[in-house]
């Protein structure tokens, strides 16, 4: 047996104890401010435009305390994800954020994507600030989950006339045969689906999108209803149950008619009109007014809101009994402009707040006569189909006549080697136009408005097809 000296015993306890004190020590920390930031998308069906949250968490783990932390995040691939700047609360302040040693805060980050078709956004939340003592844990990846670009949903519901007025579906109220449309972001064109004998509708396959519209055409008997708010389709089927109520129109119960007292006038003259509400309902007729020049012409009777009472536009408090006629009398000046087009009148809508503009519309006409103007303009045949005219396409060497609604002539005029052509000193006002020669125009376009200046638009243009 092999004998061990003194001696090395003293050097192998002296390697031992050294040995063990170094595994006892703890490893080499730095010191200075160490900020940490741990990141998770919230899950959701999100689709452009939602605002999706992020929430950040901030933590000084260092033994000094953070000073000027700011938040930032970029993304590495995916859809282009926008981040509200001011989510970032402190993180994105001038000055950024102050962090103890062992302070931690969550934030709640928001943004957004333009489109699905990019896919998922993967992005680095990078959160630090000067003088870091350990860089490796300023950064957290994460993936923001969309839904598919291919995701449908189902949209279904009822179209009902209320004809009881409660305000809800009652049996019996669903309206048939009515076109259901659906469009939006998602969509082509629009969808269309036709109400069944209970007004039942369902679309089963409809791109998901933020805001997808929905509304009705072709609806029975007159029935009218507002278009609905748009509707959110993001795949979890919540627009199964859609009710669309549709009301009578106000025409049903009221009508309306004006009624000048001269059939002519002179710029700047008074003229009165006579307006005659009547309730042919068998309910009364409440909130009602009156909104008048709903063209925007700008050359109609100028009657002050006040003469209109409790009908006008301001108070919206005009009430009819059934069977009951109101007559309103109002008086208007006839303005500059309407000196320029010939014409001026009064011409009204009538609707309450509950009508869906559904309401009777009535209009009265006088001439305004005395100016006169040059109306200039130009025939032309469209030869290539191209839609627009080109060199050589003007009509030329044809006569045309212009005269008044009543077939009476008032000009005749021939154009020139490129289709233009002038009625000289011609009173204002509306005329028929028609061609002497080789061409026809439409029946819709054979009319010309004769407006003096300032108002002339300039030149007209007719577009004109052989016999």
């Amino acid at each position: 047996m092999r004998r061990t000296s003194l001696r090395a015993i003293g050097v192998l306890t002296a390697a031992f104890t050294v040995a063990g004190l170094a595994t006892a020590l703890p490893a080499y920390a730095a010191t200075g401010p160490n900020i940490k930031v741990t990141a998770k998308a919230q899950e959701g069906r999100w689709l452009p435009g939602d605002a999706i949250p992020i929430e950040v968490t901030v933590a000084n783990i260092g033994d000094t305390t953070a000073s000027q932390v700011r938040g930032y995040a970029h993304r590495e691939s995916g859809g282009y994800f926008i981040v509200d700047e001011t989510s970032w609360g402190d993180l994105r302040s001038q000055d950024g954020a102050t962090y103890a040693p062992g302070e931690s805060r969550t934030y709640t980050t928001k943004g957004s994507v333009y489109t699905l078709n990019e896919g998922n956004p993967v992005l680095d939340i990078e959160v630090s600030g000067p003088g870091e003592a350990d860089y490796s844990d300023n950064h957290s990846r994460i993936t923001v989950g969309l839904l598919s670009p291919d995701t449908t949903d189902r949209v279904a519901g009822v179209l009902y006339g209320d004809r009881n007025e409660d305000g809800k579906l009652s049996p019996g109220e669903g309206l048939a045969g009515a076109e259901a449309r659906v469009s939006g972001p998602g969509p082509s064109g629009y969808l269309t689906a036709i109400t069944d004998a209970e007004g039942r509708f369902s679309f089963d396959a409809v791109p998901v999108g933020p805001s997808i519209y929905w509304h009705f055409e072709k609806i029975p008997d007159g029935w009218v209803t507002a278009y609905p708010p748009s509707l959110r389709l993001d795949g979890s089927g919540q627009n199964t149950a859609l009710e669309s109520r549709a009301i009578r129109p106000l025409t049903d119960s009221l009508s309306a008619k004006i009624a000048l007292d001269k059939t002519t006038y002179a710029v700047g003259e008074t003229a009165t009109a006579t307006v005659t509400l009547t309730n042919v309902g068998a309910r009364e007729v409440a909130g009602i007014y009156a909104g008048c020049d709903p063209g925007g012409y700008e050359r109609g009777l100028e009657v002050p809101a006040a003469q209109w009472g409790a009908f006008s536009y301001v108070n919206k408090a005009g009430k009819i009994a059934p069977g009951q006629s109101v007559v309103l009398k109002v008086a208007g000046t006839v303005p500059a402009r309407a000196g320029a087009f010939g014409e001026t009148g009064l011409d009204c809508w009538f609707d309450n707040d509950n009508s869906l503009s559904s309401g009777p519309y009535a209009y009265q006409n006088a001439k305004v006569p005395g100016a006169r103007a040059d109306a200039r303009g130009q025939i032309w045949y469209d030869k290539n189909g191209n839609y627009r005219f080109d060199t050589g396409e003007g009509a030329a060497n044809t006569t045309v006549a212009l005269s008044t609604t009543d077939k009476k002539l008032v000009s005749l005029a021939k154009t020139d080697a490129n289709g233009f052509l002038t009625f000289p000193n011609v009173a204002v006002g509306t005329y028929r136009f028609s061609i002497l020669g080789p061409w026809r125009i439409n029946e819709s376009d054979a009319t010309v408005d004769v407006i003096a200046p300032p108002y002339n638009p300039g030149q007209w243009t007719k577009h004109v097809v052989p016999r």
